[in-house]
């Protein structure tokens, strides 16, 4: 903005010196002309005096001599009688008609402006005087004096840069404040706060980014409290469960129920964790937590087994063996896993085989779910639908996961036949898995 701004008063203080300075080179140019030739108009009118009294030649060779013109060769006389006293002339038609019919003139001649009197003398009696102005007396001094209008014209729009300069600091100082703290509060910072100064618009700019910090830090407040009274009320029905199940008198089917309850309520404090967690990162400003994908592939994979071993589904798993980290926390990427194989079981016929994998590619981790069903049309590949036959493609919470990564979810054809979905994620720059 700062160099948009001084480029702006550049152009326009270019402009108006321009605007300036050109119609003064003209003048300028006009003024020496003129004063050229008033000066050979003043050297002709003092030797008219001399011819018209009669003078000698003597007399009017002195006249001569005391002249600029006279002095540098460019005057020229021819009198009544016959002399031609200066420099002999070539063709002058403006010479001969003032000797033949009285009529003086001024005009251009070879390289230079002649300017010629018609003096008379006496009855039916002509001379003539000629000053010739060269092309050099018309311009002297011309070319210092566009000199000076040229420097004057930088001077000026070099004080224009400076102005320019100091005015765009005053915009742009607080602009470039309000952009650090924008991007301090988008990295958590929920503190960080910008004066209110500048011009009237990014005044009103700074406040309104000063409350939209007050209402985030709100918000998020709230969202804590509200994951605390989640795990009150949710852990209340499992305590009445817990009671119940302590008045079953079967001890097998008590034991049973028992590790339900006991999974539910692993799985429910896990979700809390989680929740809390993602909202200590977001108020602290802390980087997207990361996980070793390789445990938990295996651990939600060894879960959905059993249900496949139940339909006679055959399930493979291909992952590495070393540590595979990437920018999604633990409990998201299972719920990602999880929505995945949920869809294979839920749109595709019992006996389907289906295969989990986990590949690295370059900076990307891609984790596959494939199932030998028939197969997703391109005209169903879109966001929030599914069919019966093939894994469903209402898979938002997966989506989610992904995009909020950097990454991406992807569908093809599986080499089963079936659909192919794809997991990718960004590994982040520096691992620290969990």
């Amino acid at each position: 903005m700062r160099r948009r701004l001084i480029g702006v008063f550049v152009a326009v203080s270019t402009m108006v010196a321009l605007a300036f300075v050109i119609p003064l080179a003209f003048l300028v140019r006009a003024t020496a002309e003129d004063r050229a030739m008033d000066a050979a108009r003043a050297d002709t009118v003092a030797v008219i005096p001399v011819l018209v009294s009669g003078g000698s030649r003597a007399q009017i060779e002195s006249a001569l001599g005391a002249t600029a013109s006279g002095r540098e060769g460019r005057m020229t006389v021819v009198t009544s009688q016959g002399w031609l006293i200066g420099p002999a002339l070539e063709g002058s038609s403006r010479m001969d008609a003032a000797l033949t019919t009285g009529q003086s003139g001024i005009g251009r001649f070879g390289s230079g402006v002649e300017v010629v009197a018609a003096v008379a003398t006496g009855p039916d009696e002509l001379s003539a005087v000629r000053v010739f102005v060269p092309e050099s007396d018309l311009h002297r001094g011309q070319w210092k004096s566009w000199a000076a209008l040229g420097g004057v014209a930088v001077i000026l729009v070099g004080i224009s840069v400076v102005v320019a300069d100091r005015l765009a600091r005053s915009v742009t100082r607080p602009a470039q404040s309000l952009v650090t703290a924008a991007r301090s509060l988008g990295e958590g910072d929920l503190d960080q706060r910008v004066s209110v100064e500048g011009p009237p618009e990014l005044g009103e700019l700074a406040g309104v980014f000063n409350n939209l910090g007050d209402r985030v830090r709100s918000m998020l407040e709230s969202e804590r409290e509200l994951v605390a009274d989640l795990s009150h009320r949710l852990r209340t029905p499992l305590t009445k469960l817990r009671l119940r199940i302590d008045q079953v008198d079967d001890p097998d089917l008590r034991s049973e129920l028992e590790a339900d309850l006991a999974g539910m309520a692993a799985e429910l404090d896990g979700l809390i964790t989680e929740a809390r967690s993602s909202l200590q990162d977001r108020s602290s400003g802390a980087p997207s937590r990361q996980c070793d994908a390789v445990p938990v592939v295996a651990d939600r994979a060894g879960f959905w087994r059993v249900l496949a071993e139940d339909q006679k589904r055959d399930m493979r798993l291909e992952i590495a063996e070393e540590p595979v980290p990437v920018a999604v926390s633990e409990g998201d990427l299972a719920a990602a896993l999880d929505v995945l194989l949920e869809n294979v079981f839920s749109h595709t016929d019992e006996g389907v085989p289906l295969a989990v994998g986990l590949a690295v590619e370059g900076d990307e981790v891609r984790i596959r779910v494939s199932d030998g069903g028939r197969g997703v049309g391109a005209d169903r590949v879109e966001r929030g639908t599914s069919g019966a036959g093939s894994t469903g493609l209402g898979l938002d919470i997966a989506r989610r996961t992904a995009e909020t990564a950097g990454g991406r979810l992807e569908v093809s054809v599986a080499a089963l036949g079936g659909a192919e979905i794809t997991l990718v994620l960004p590994r982040p720059a520096s691992p620290s898995p969990g």
